[in-house]
């Protein structure tokens, strides 16, 4: 059965902090937008949400050009900031354009990402004013297995950087570009035969069956690239068990 989720606005006070807004896919055809000051009183999952979606900053240095067109817009000035535009837009049909504003100091003003349809996925970006982020920010460790990550190598200019086992029958494997990220979990022995695609929350969510395993990919990267790149890590898995 199908339902609609309501657009929803939730205010949460705090006056030591920043407002910052989201609006957020949450699937097909509807849209949740929420503006967020404080995190004392957040519910724990719109908080790990938030968490995940939203950075601090932007280094274009950190960008592969080879996959990426690069528009530059220094005019702007926003809460008594030069505000530097960038807009990154995907060379080849494999992964989401992003607009992103950013202060002379690289500290994100304001995101909106988009999948090749045009569909914005989530945008977020400060309301009232800027906070003070401290310079020196480090980027969110991953656990690593070394014996996964040396089974799965870089795809098309993503790289590994972060595989663990959650279980005893699951992978967990993180790819990044240093813009657009994605997850691929790998259900090993999985009887079910699954094939599924679908928008979760911002990001896109693909399901699908070789095997007797169940690879489920989630992330920003379109449905076409989430295949080719279980498909890839399908093959790498055979072959290791073959050398096995």
């Amino acid at each position: 059965m199908k339902y609609i989720i309501p657009i929803i606005f939730i205010v949460f006070t705090a006056n030591t902090h920043a407002g910052i807004f989201f609006k957020i896919a949450n699937d097909n055809s509807t849209y949740s937008t929420f503006i967020v000051k404080g995190q004392e009183n957040m519910e724990i999952q719109t908080h790990l949400m938030i968490k995940r979606m939203k950075d601090n900053y932007f280094n274009i240095s950190n960008v592969d050009t080879n996959f990426y067109q690069i528009t530059i817009n220094r005019g702007t000035v926003l809460f008594n900031n030069k505000i530097i535009v960038y807009e990154l837009i995907p060379t080849f049909n494999d992964r989401f354009k992003h607009v992103v504003w950013i202060t002379e100091d690289n500290v994100i003003v304001r995101k909106e990402v988009y999948d090749l349809k045009g569909k914005l996925m989530f945008s977020y970006g400060y309301v009232d004013e800027l906070p003070h982020i401290k310079q020196g920010h480090k980027s969110r460790k991953r656990t690593v297995d070394n014996n996964i990550c040396s089974e799965i190598g870089e795809f098309i200019g993503f790289k590994v950087i972060g595989c663990r086992y959650l279980d005893e029958d699951t992978k967990h494997v993180v790819y990044s570009d240093g813009l657009n990220k994605f997850s691929i979990f790998i259900d090993e022995g999985a009887e079910e035969k699954i094939n599924k695609k679908k928008v979760v929350l911002g990001n896109y969510v693909y399901r699908k069956s070789i095997g007797h395993n169940v690879y489920t990919a989630v992330g920003l990267i379109p449905f076409d690239t989430m295949d080719r790149v279980i498909k890839y890590i399908n093959s790498k898995e055979e072959v290791n068990e073959t050398n096995d």
